[in-house]
């Protein structure tokens, strides 16, 4: 895995996994670019008063992201249904990720609070 240096960066890899998708996922391609505007407007907006009520929001995007790259290559979902799953789940995704069960008490890191 590569590290990541710039924001440019971040985003081509979530276009790439989009760019090997079948073509009838343009409403995907979409969805990403109104979370990109939505990234860049966080960012544009984060400031040592706002880190706290920014971040989280920052952390929302990314696992947005995250997921919709991982339900892209399941071809029984629409478009529709993938959207609709990233934007049900995407708040317990890093609690998921770090091997949590969803009725499990998490351990108090920023990771967990997802907006």
């Amino acid at each position: 895995m590569n590290q990541l240096k710039t924001k440019t960066d971040y985003i081509k890899q979530f276009q790439e996994a989009l760019g090997q998708a079948e073509p009838e996922r343009t409403t995907l391609a979409t969805y990403l670019d109104s979370q990109v505007k939505k990234l860049d407007q966080l960012i544009e907006d984060i400031s040592q008063d706002t880190f706290w009520q920014v971040f989280p929001k920052i952390l929302g995007v990314d696992a947005k992201l995250t997921l919709l790259t991982e339900l892209i290559p399941f071809e029984d979902f629409s478009n529709e249904e993938i959207i609709r799953i990233v934007e049900n789940d995407y708040r317990d995704y890093f609690k998921e990720l770090c091997g949590y069960d969803l009725r499990m008490k998490e351990k108090p890191s920023i990771i967990f609070h997802v907006i």
